[in-house]
Order: structure tokens, then C-alpha cells, then sequence
């Protein structure tokens, strides 16, 4: 098929979202399909990786960073760019649009405002707050314009409810477990903590740093950035068992995430959906995250879940997995870990982008229906 992938975020910036478009048009394209992503700012390095694997690219236009849901997104608020997205898809021919998060601004209005072909939505925000009360108005819209309508877990369905009247059927976020079976993992000095995600309230990071603080003897590596890192930083500084790493590249963040002994994802909360832990629990590594319902979805019980924001409670967690890891055996032993990775490998990208051909062929069945041809 001649597939358009819509994200509202730019490729320039790593996130969940583009992190999951890009890594459903690699899977959408090893599967024969033609396809392209349209998304603002699309350049560096998630850019190149898509034009490398034989998918185009559109850039949709300049970005512009806004806050929201406890983090920033890097949207295109250009209104040219509406119509440009709209234009390529109706000059391309393209037989199924596939809009991620369709109320992020603005790159998919058009389309939904007057589509050129049959559409499916991957719903992926959760929470939401009051003022999503303002949008009930589009619920008609939103419920005639795509002929699917997705969430990536029952969270983000939730939300997708109160602005749709369509059905919402929950499938997944996908996690890209291809490169865990080629990467080499970094070697660790010892017991070893890696943590992966932008550094903003909402993650977490300082509630780890401090448990680390209580952890002798232990490492911890420390991925990302963001608004945070300056003054985290300066308060926990580097040193011999506290490592800042920066921006790491998929491959470097799977090859850290298989070399430590534990993968802690500590959100304090908004997180529809747990890759961090599909991808520690792919690597092999123990998995103590935050009691979070988009967590506990992804864990499915092959880890350790902490209270939010409670650092005696983490800092407990991680010295039970520490010692499992150190002994070989409870939630480090040989069947409990094999049993883990077959978990993760059931909510992989090439998993995913099956499920979504069979929607995307429901999408045109609908709409010819529709059309009573």
C-alpha cells in the first residue's frame, strides 16, 4: 500500500511519539509497503535513519516548542503547514493517511477537515486535564473523519473517549527489539542502574538520584537531557559512580540498557504507555519502574513497581533487584529473564505493524463502503 505517516512532532527532537512513527515506518517498510512521514522539523538523525531505510520524508515546517502534559513538544504552529501536508498526501496519491495524536497541532487539520482518502488515528496522550472539556464539539468530527481510531493503552483510550464518538480499540505502543539482538552491551564496572528519558519533573530523575545517593558501591548511568539537567547536574555531580551521558542514539541506549544489571523508569506520572520498560525488559536487565497504569501494562508483572515520588521506596527496590542480579536468581534468574524477553517480543514494531495492515485495509473497506462503491 501507499501509506502517509502523520506525526505532529518533529523528527529533530527524540520522543515517544516520533520515536513510535519512525520505528512503525521501518516495520510498515521491511513489509513491502511504500511509505513516507510527513512531521515538522524533519531533519537529524531520526530524519536520515527514515531516509536510509528507503522512506521519504516531508518537512511540514519550522518548529516551535510549547509545554505540555508536564513536558515540552515540538510542534509546527505554521498554518501553511496544515495545507501542506494535506496537498502532498492529495498529489501522492496516497491510499491510507495514519494521523498520530490528531489533536496535537497543526500538521493534520486539513486533513481532518477535509480528508483526501481513508484515515486511522493512533491516539497515544493520556490524562488530559479540564480543559479538554473544550473539545467535546469535536467528538462528531473526529468520530466521521477516521474510519479507525487506535490508542496505544487504555490510558490514552480513556482520553480518545472524550473526543470521540467513535469505538477506540486499544493495541500498542511498539517496541523495537531488533537492534537487542545486534548491539553490543556496554560493559559495566559493576552493579550498574541505567535510567533513559528527558530530564524534566515528570520522569523522575531526581527521585532516582537521590535513592542512588543511599546505594554504596553502585553506578548509575544517566541518559538525556533536558530542562533539568543544568541544575541536576550541579547537585549530583559526576563522579566515579554517577555517570551523565548525554543524547544517546537508539543504539547506544540499547547497548547501556543491556549492560546494566537494572533499568529504572521512576515517572512520577502522564505516561500513557511504558516503552522504556518493553526495552529493559528486551535487554534482559531488571525492571523497577513506577506504579503507573501505562507501566503496569507494559511490565505485565516481569518487574518491580515503586509508589511515585517515594524515594525510600525505590532506593528498597533497587537494592531487592540489585541482589537478585548480584545472586543470579529471583527476578535475575535464567527462566524469569527468558520469560520477560518473550513478553517484550510480543509488543514488538514488526508485531504492531501487522495489526495495523489489517486496520489499514479495514479503513479502505469502510470508506468504499461508504462511498457504496
Amino acid at each position: 500500500m501507499n501509506l502517509a505517516l502523520i506525526s505532529p512532532y518533529a523528527l529533530s527532537a527524540y520522543g515517544g511519539v516520533q520515536g513510535q512513527v519512525a520505528g512503525l515506518a521501518h516495520a510498515l517498510r521491511r513489509r513491502g509497503h511504500e511509505v513516507a512521514v510527513l512531521a515538522p522539523g524533519a531533519r537529524g538523525p531520526v530524519a536520515e535513519a527514515l531516509q536510509a531505510g528507503g522512506i521519504e520524508v516531508v518537512d511540514l515546517g519550522p518548529v516551535t516548542t510549547i509545554a505540555v502534559n508536564g513536558s515540552v513538544a515540538p510542534l509546527c504552529l505554521n498554518p501553511r503547514s496544515i495545507w501542506r501536508a494535506r496537498s502532498w498526501c492529495a498529489a501522492r496519491e496516497v491510499e491510507v493517511v495514519h494521523v498520530h495524536e490528531p489533536l496535537a497541532p497543526l500538521a493534520s487539520y486539513a486533513l481532518i477537515a477535509a480528508p483526501t482518502c481513508p484515515m486511522v488515528a493512533t491516539y497515544h496522550r493520556s490524562g488530559g486535564g479540564a480543559g479538554f472539556s473544550l473539545l467535546k464539539p469535536l467528538r462528531g468530527v473526529l468520530s466521521t473523519r477516521f474510519q479507525i481510531s487506535v490508542a496505544v493503552s487504555r490510558a490514552a483510550a480513556e482520553l480518545a473517549r472524550r473526543v470521540t464518538s467513535a469505538p477506540v480499540e486499544v493495541l500498542f505502543n511498539g517496541a523495537d527489539l531488533h537492534r537487542f539482538s545486534v548491539v553490543q552491551p556496554t560493559p559495566a564496572p559493576g552493579p550498574t542502574i541505567c535510567f533513559i528519558g528527558r530530564h524534566e519533573r515528570r520522569k523522575g530523575l531526581e527521585v532516582l538520584l537521590a535513592a542512588h545517593q543511599r546505594l554504596e558501591g553502585v553506578v548509575l548511568w544517566i541518559g538525556g537531557e533536558g530542562p533539568l539537567t543544568p541544575s541536576l547536574k550541579e547537585r549530583f555531580p559526576e563522579s566515579e559512580t554517577r555517570r551523565w551521558l548525554g543524547v544517546l542514539s537508539d543504539d547506544e541506549r540499547a547497548a547501556h540498557q543491556m549492560g546494566a544489571s537494572v533499568v529504572c523508569a521512576p515517572s512520577l506520572g502522564g505516561e500513557s504507555f511504558g516503552m522504556v520498560v518493553l526495552e529493559a525488559l528486551a535487554a534482559g536487565s531488571i525492571a523497577v519502574v513506577s506504579n503507573l497504569e501505562g507501566y503496569q501494562e507494559a511490565l505485565g508483572g516481569h518487574g518491580l513497581l515503586v509508589e511515585p515520588g517515594d524515594v525510600d521506596a525505590l532506593t528498597d527496590a533497587l537494592r531487592r533487584a540489585l541482589d537478585d542480579y548480584q545472586r543470579g536468581d529471583g527476578l535475575a534468574a535464567r527462566a524469569v529473564v527468558d520469560a520477560a524477553r518473550a513478553h517484550a517480543r510480543s509488543w514488538s514494531l514488526d508485531v504492531l505493524a501487522e495489526r495495523y495492515e489489517e486496520r489499514y485495509a479495514a479503513a479502505v473497506h469502510r470508506a468504499e463502503r461508504a462511498r457504496g462503491t
